[in-house]
């Protein structure tokens, strides 16, 4: 070879091996933490039946597994330790050359909120990666393909830890998670029912730390599960949603709130003992149970009978909902779950006859019913957003059930027996639906659109009337390119949660099948965030209880004179300075 062909294949060797990382490169695009509510709905979006999202590469190509570490490593800047949440993802990836890549981790909406805000934002990672797990059935896919594994520079972003959470995924808005994590982290008391922080940290009661304080106000105590066995914690590291990040100092970029749905808060019970007959509670019998004052059937009106209460986690978003559209209203007449429990940690008593206990997480919630009388062997009450994923493993059973709310239910028209019940409820009465249920024309089984599911078409009809008050509503929150990216997602997710797996209502129009939510929460000011009271678009504010207002695209522009709580769905709002 002459000496001038040589330095040519070198060139060559050399400008071949330059562009080997770029083809094996990938390129986030969303990158979701929170809410198990959306989660399915937001994977079946991104892959779109292997077409991908817009923008992307077909064919996509889709993988699920669980207890992926969500690493918040800001309490290092203090001299602490890295919090890990554990949690289930899907990942999806288009057949770039450089691959598009979207991931989902399915934690708790208050950690996803965290976890976004938090600056800098927290990694999706894990040491070996696992072998698929399919947490997704095959037949939502739109095409019925199983799972795969990621190609080596996808995969090498978690191994890598270096892929941060770019949005989050709740079911509260971020200005109310962040109050409740500020009510978790205080100290005890405060405030009209003595409530105002719960006694898990060191700051004055329901008084959020800024940059400056010291790590042992930043970093509450860790919540435990009282679940058998169970080793998994509610962190309460405090974060901001503007200014300055509380652990770094670093700017905290604003952000967009975006509206997917609105799923119902359901209670749910074991029906083989003392809560057997039970089918409806009222506000003021929940308050009774879920309050510490009673935890036996005859708080329902039921023979005597211990029973076991069981109570979320306080950063939770589900348990945020449940507080303030069920306990302890905005003008305080209800009744905290946390009354009398004084920060036991875990909870695990606190109550006169039976217990109440702490479960961290919705499938905990879940289990604590489902197992109730195995553990305790009595009857056990618990709630969880409905959705058929969420209640899965308690779905279909004599054993088990859901309540209507002062008569009022949250999932179908009415709450039967038949005749005249939804085609997909089952005939037995607070029995919760699952694909089994499905009618005929679905072939019982996923895919089936609320059409199918529901008379008159349209899902959750008492939801969506106004007359259920426990619900709240789905929201996305991000900013820059990974906003622009999820709003794709969030579009997509609300078709597939009307035609393939009704979960939720969509918060706007699906065109030719679906209105959209009718109906926002009243907002007021909440950590320093005036309310305004726009429908689906530039909301502000807390809303969690608000009352529940009817909207035609949109409702005034700010409020602040809040409304806050009403006595009864359909009743005055309370007005509250």
């Amino acid at each position: 070879m002459s000496r001038m062909k040589f330095v040519l294949a070198a060139l060559l060797i050399t400008a071949i091996v330059g562009v080997v990382p770029q083809a094996h490169t990938q390129v986030p695009q969303v990158i979701l933490a929170g809410s198990s509510a959306m989660w399915q709905a937001m994977a079946l979006a991104a892959y779109n039946s292997g077409h991908c999202v817009s923008g992307a590469t077909a064919p996509c190509h889709h993988y699920t597994a669980k207890n992926f570490n969500l690493s918040d490593e800001r309490p290092t800047a203090k001299g602490g330790s890295t919090a890990v949440d554990l949690g289930n993802v899907w990942i999806v990836w288009d057949s770039s050359a450089s691959p598009k890549v979207w991931v989902y981790s399915k934690v708790d909406s208050g950690v996803g909120d965290r976890c976004y805000f938090a600056q800098p934002h927290c990694t999706i990672n894990i040491t070996t990666f696992p072998a698929a797990g399919n947490l997704i059935s095959s037949t939502l896919w739109g095409d019925s393909s199983s799972d795969s594994t990621p190609p080596a520079s996808v995969i090498a972003l978690f191994t890598g830890g270096t892929l941060s959470v770019n949005a989050a995924a709740t079911d509260i808005r971020p200005e109310d998670a962040l109050f409740a994590t500020c009510r978790a982290n205080s100290k005890l008391g405060g405030g009209p029912d003595g409530l105002a922080g719960l006694g898990y940290g060191a700051n004055a009661s329901g008084v959020c730390p800024a940059f400056g304080a010291a790590l042992a106000d930043l970093e509450g105590s860790d919540i435990l599960s009282a679940y058998p066995a169970s080793t998994s914690t509610a962190h309460l590291l405090a974060f901001a949603i503007s200014g300055k990040d509380p652990f770094t100092g670093t700017a905290i970029p604003a952000a967009t709130t975006v509206s997917v749905g609105a799923a119902p808060i359901i209670f749910i019970t074991a029906r083989t003992g003392a809560l057997k007959t039970l089918t409806n509670a009222t506000d003021a019998q929940l308050h009774t149970a879920f309050g510490g004052s009673s935890c036996n059937a005859s708080a329902f009106g039921l023979a005597a009978g211990n029973i076991q209460v069981y109570l979320r986690e306080p950063p939770s978003g589900t348990m945020n909902t449940t507080e303030y559209t069920v306990f302890r209203y905005k003008d305080f007449k209800g009744t905290s779950q946390e009354k009398g429990v004084a920060a036991q940690n875990p909870l695990n008593g606190q109550c006169t006859g039976g217990a109440r206990h702490r479960s961290i997480g919705t499938g905990e919630e879940v289990e604590f019913v489902l197992n109730s009388t195995t553990n305790f062997g009595t009857d056990g009450i618990g709630y969880a957003f409905f959705s058929y994923g969420n209640v899965s493993t308690i779905a279909d059973s004599a054993s088990y059930g859901y309540l209507t709310l002062s008569g009022i239910d949250g999932i179908f028209h009415k709450y039967g027996p038949s005749p005249a019940i939804d085609p997909g409820q089952p005939t037995t009465a607070g029995e919760l639906p699952s694909a089994a249920d499905l009618p005929a024309s679905c072939s019982h089984a996923f895919p089936c659109p609320e059409n199918k599911i529901w008379n008159g078409n349209l899902s959750f009809p008492n939801l969506r009337s106004g007359s259920y008050r426990a619900w709240s509503v789905l929201r996305i929150v991000s900013n820059g390119a990974a906003l622009t990216a999820a709003n794709l997602l969030v579009t997509g997710a609300q078709t597939y949660a009307v035609n393939v797996v009704p979960d939720y209502v969509p918060a706007l129009r699906v065109a030719g099948t679906d209105p959209g939510l009718g109906l926002l929460r009243s907002h007021y000011t909440q950590e320093g965030v005036a309310p305004v009271n726009i429908s689906l678009t530039g909301d502000k504010g807390g809303d969690a209880g608000g009352c529940i207002l009817f909207s035609s695209g949109s409702v005034g522009t700010s409020d602040t004179t809040s409304k806050l709580a009403q006595e009864a769905p359909g009743t005055s709002c309370v007005q509250v300075p």
